[in-house]
């Protein structure tokens, strides 16, 4: 069965390390990645609007011919509602989600999250290269609740890069590295994190 990876994030701003994770998932078996933007992140506070979310991934992704954007009208993700959207978009294949490691810690609290790890793979990235933590944090997971799932660790070598301080290089009127340049030019533009 051919393999759709779906990459949900806050993307604010979407940045090289997400396209880096990307790209090595693509090596692991995806035929395609889809990054979609949450409209409403349930862990992060004070996000851009979606429209500049949006339009920053679209223009990081627009080189790659396997990575696409979806966009959905739910104001926040979850798998009763989400997951048979998406795979009604893509009848026929599996999917796999992507997400950074930090969500490891909290996915068991998300409402209906049997139904999504049953029906999903999922690839985890690591920005550090002992992923031993990881790896026992994730199988606790799975002795302690009910979840049974697939899953792959990938390390990301943009150790160095985040959102956050991508962020704070903009407001302090410092240069930044880890932005493709459509990017950069549509934050300049926009004025975007400048006054945060």
């Amino acid at each position: 069965m051919k393999k759709i990876g779906i990459f949900a994030g806050t993307f604010d701003p979407v940045h090289d390390g997400h396209i880096a994770f990307a790209n090595t998932a693509l090596t692991l078996g995806l035929e395609k990645i889809m990054f979609m933007p949450e409209p409403r992140p349930r862990h992060k506070q004070g996000v851009k609007a979606l429209e500049h979310r949006v339009a920053m991934v679209k223009l990081a992704v627009a080189d790659y011919p396997k990575f696409g954007t979806i966009v959905l009208e739910q104001a926040r993700f979850s798998a009763h509602e989400t997951l048979p959207i998406l795979q009604a978009m893509f009848p026929g294949h599996r999917l796999v989600l992507l997400f950074g490691d930090d969500v490891v810690y909290h996915i068991s609290s998300w409402p209906n999250v049997e139904k999504l790890v049953d029906a999903c793979e999922l690839m985890i990235a690591s920005r550090h290269k002992d992923t031993s933590s990881l790896d026992s944090a994730l199988q606790t997971l799975q002795k302690t609740t009910t979840l049974k799932f697939k899953y792959q660790i990938i390390h990301t070598n943009n150790d160095k890069i985040t959102s956050s301080k991508i962020r704070l290089g903009i407001r302090r009127g410092k240069p930044v590295s880890g932005l493709a340049t459509s990017v950069s030019n549509y934050v300049t533009k926009n004025r975007l994190y400048a006054s945060e």
